[in-house]
């Protein structure tokens, strides 16, 4: 089974290159470093996808001292607050059971923490997971978290899929024994990688304060001033549609250079928007506004009149003529189901495709009938 939530749309598209800088005195040259922020990425991907706001398409690193960095920085230290007494549990473990020891970090793993994972993903739920290589406390730094989104299991093996932070945009397929085997107990990654164990992360939901619905944010380097919507920023061109929002001066933010590079300009799948002083009310899907024909239309898909947020005139323009690539769509009276591609759509012929390529109809959103004529067609997904 898997959730709506998939690598490709819902993981950042930058790879987990940080460095962090634990000890700085430039004045004696000292510098102490760690690589990567692994569980602030995934905490953050996952921040992000309970929010629904949209994912910044940068694949570009945000530099230290921007607003994506320094959250990203945070949210790794909830995770080592939240999960470091279990990576060093599993790091003091043996893998094989004995009596003064405990049953053993491949046991745990299958016993204790595998139906735990299932079943929080069987409820709908995107789960930060704990991978382990560590076998003393000094090597901590080889262990990583990710993002599970889904499970399959045969007669042998259970296989978990994640957005694993060090391979954007692609699904990585955890392998492991059902059972433990003391044969075969390390879990093998289809990137290449091999873990002692995994456990379920504790995990606190947070949304970044930047990314509230009408805050003002602007690059302090740049002039412009920007109104965020569903986690993107739409730009607001004069001081007179400023004002004809009824948004403040003094509530701008200055963010530091370089943050507004990674904040997206396309909200969130289902982010609902009229431009200000108009009528229309459009539904954004794959970073493309489409039309919503009534207010029927609407109470028939259970969408809420109050979660219509105002943008400035003439944002509409601004967004994407093609819906972004792995946007999955289907019209409401209709059952082909597209997918978007290379700025097409692609036919997606049979159920069995959507298995074979990884695709969850979760993630299919529906649009009004008649929304998708006239945008360009590709060769079928067979």
């Amino acid at each position: 089974m898997r959730i709506a939530f998939t690598p490709a749309e819902h993981g950042f598209a930058f790879s987990n290159s940080f460095t962090n800088h634990v000890l700085r005195i430039p004045a004696i040259g000292i510098d102490i470093t760690t690589g990567g922020r692994c569980g602030g990425m995934a905490a953050a991907s996952m921040d992000y996808w309970y929010a629904g706001l949209g994912m910044p398409d940068n694949r570009s690193l945000p530099q230290d001292g921007t607003l994506l960095a320094d959250y990203v920085y945070d949210r790794l230290m909830d995770t080592f607050v939240d999960n470091g007494l279990k990576f060093v549990q599993y790091a003091t473990s043996l893998d094989h059971p004995t009596w003064l020891r405990g049953k053993g970090v491949a046991r745990m793993t299958r016993e204790d923490e595998l139906p735990k994972l299932k079943a929080r993903l069987n409820s709908g739920q995107p789960v930060l997971l704990g991978l382990t290589q560590a076998r003393d406390v000094t090597q901590l730094g080889h262990d990583h978290q990710v993002v599970a989104y889904g499970w399959e299991q045969d007669s042998r093996y259970t296989y978990v899929l994640v957005y694993d932070n060090n391979n954007p945009g692609q699904e990585v397929r955890l392998k492991l024994t059902t059972v433990d085997d003391p044969a075969e107990r390390a879990i093998t990654g289809s990137n290449g990688k091999t873990w002692r164990g995994l456990f379920v992360g504790s995990y606190t939901r947070k949304t970044p304060s930047w990314l509230a619905n009408g805050r003002l944010l602007h690059d302090s380097t740049d002039p412009r001033i920007n109104v965020i919507r569903g986690g993107a920023a739409f730009w607001i061109p004069s001081p007179a549609e400023l004002d004809a929002g009824g948004y403040r001066w003094t509530d701008v933010v200055a963010a530091k250079p370089g943050s507004m590079a990674h904040v997206s300009t396309c909200p969130g799948n289902g982010t609902l928007v009229r431009e200000r002083g108009t009528d229309g009310v459009y539904v954004v899907y794959g970073g493309k506004a489409f039309g919503i024909p009534s207010p029927a239309w609407m109470d028939t898909l259970h969408l809420d009149w109050n979660a219509v947020r105002d943008i400035p005139l003439g944002s509409l323009a601004g967004l994407r003529s093609t819906p972004r690539d792995h946007t999955l769509l289907r019209e409401q009276s209709s059952a082909p189901v597209w997918y978007a591609e290379g700025g097409r759509l692609r036919h997606v012929t049979s159920p069995d495709v959507m298995t074979r390529l990884g695709l969850e109809w979760g993630c299919v959103h529906i649009v009004p009938d008649g929304a998708l004529a006239g945008l360009p067609v590709g060769t079928p997904l067979s």
